[in-house]
């Protein structure tokens, strides 16, 4: 018998930070409560809203804005109406069912987890000298391995070729505008990771993933998944310029 849903998790499930067996324990509960159902569809709904007003991705019209400000305040869940409802408890029914398949993250984000470790620890040791120097078309022609430039004051801290399963790949170790560390993991494979930059949490740390025009792209840091997943989107779009 699994443990009862509690009202916390339900807050974890919106923000992504639950763990793929728990995140079906409440998707599964929430197929059989359609109106608690709609509570939670509407808060994922404001999540989305405040990502992209954060991002600069839509209008702020004054709609999304309202959602994002009801998100950001302690939760106050609104009921749908029938019809709303119902089509929440369609779309969580449908995704109960499909959770039963692997949904597990691509292979590479434990490999981008590890790689990350190593740099956190390099950039502590002594021993260890970290290589900042990076030249994007000698890594692109000795590697095949395709980075886009950084956002305008992120500076790299180290550059780092690792072997794995999935062929030679690349991290990038860097420092945002506010110092934060994080790491940039680069593939040159295509792999079942979205489009759209998805996150977990593997161990210590939050991974978003995402693929484009056949490379395979993670980042890495000690933000919540929810965090490190806006950070990513923003990236991501960045490269499309």
């Amino acid at each position: 018998m699994t443990d009862p849903i509690t009202p916390a998790e339900l807050d974890a499930y919106v923000d992504g930070q639950l763990d793929l067996e728990r995140r079906f324990a409440v998707e599964h509960h929430l197929a059989a409560h359609p109106e608690l159902a709609a509570r939670v569809m509407t808060d994922l709904g404001t999540r989305s809203g405040l990502q992209l007003l954060h991002q600069g991705l839509a209008p702020a019209r004054a709609e999304i804005a309202g959602l994002a400000q009801r998100l950001q305040a302690p939760r106050r869940r609104r009921l749908f109406g029938p019809a709303a409802m119902a089509a929440a408890f369609g779309f969580v029914a449908i995704s109960a069912l499909l959770l039963s398949r692997s949904y597990a993250p691509p292979d590479y984000v434990i490999d981008a987890e590890i790689s990350h470790r190593a740099a956190m620890l390099r950039a502590t040791m002594d021993s260890q000298l970290e290589s900042p120097g990076f030249d994007a078309e000698e890594i692109l022609k000795a590697t095949q391995i395709s980075m886009p430039s950084l956002p305008e004051g992120w500076h790299v801290t180290d550059v780092q070729l690792f072997p794995s399963q999935r062929g030679l790949a690349l991290l990038i170790a860097v420092k945002t505008s506010a110092g934060q560390p994080l790491s940039i993991f680069a593939l040159r494979q295509r792999s079942r990771a979205p489009a759209r930059p998805d996150a977990v949490r593997e161990g210590t740390y939050s991974v978003a993933y995402w693929s484009e025009n056949g490379m395979s792209y993670a980042l890495t840091g000690d933000d919540e998944p929810s965090a490190i997943d806006a950070t990513a989107e923003a990236l991501a779009e960045l490269w499309k310029s």
